[in-house]
């Protein structure tokens, strides 16, 4: 039997997904963050064309903005971006491997850099499938 609170919760989830714009894509790439105080050097597990994954146990608070750089696999130049923290996961749950983290939205980015993600993402598989 399905508690209200865990129906709600579900719904909640159900919405998120549906929320998102772009297919997200697995990749495990290096990145360097700069906020106002600080410069770290961390791993994303997933990207699209709208933000990323950060894998790391320093979170940021929610709205805060950060200077991104990374490199895509096979390509020289890095990307530089300008993101948005908008959501945490915290410290993964026993039994699940999912790392502690946070999921960032680009929002600034330069063209050349948004088209050379683009392709990047179009040539990958997605982490999900849409359901028919």
């Amino acid at each position: 039997m399905t508690t209200l609170a865990a129906r709600d919760k579900m719904e909640s989830d159900e919405i998120k997904i549906e929320r998102r714009e772009e297919q997200r894509v697995s990749v495990r790439v290096g990145v360097t963050m700069t906020s106002e105080s600080n410069f770290y050097v961390g791993l994303t597990d997933n990207i699209s064309e709208g933000g990323l994954f950060l894998a790391t146990y320093d979170l940021l608070p929610v709205g805060r903005t950060i200077e991104l750089e990374f490199r895509l696999p096979d390509d020289d130049e890095p990307i530089a971006v300008v993101a948005e923290v908008r959501w945490h996961r915290q410290v993964a749950v026993a039994h699940s491997d999912a790392p502690a983290g946070f999921g960032v939205q680009f929002v600034k980015m330069d063209k050349a850099d948004k088209e050379r993600l683009q392709k990047f993402v179009d040539r990958r598989e997605p982490l999900f499938f849409p359901e028919f």
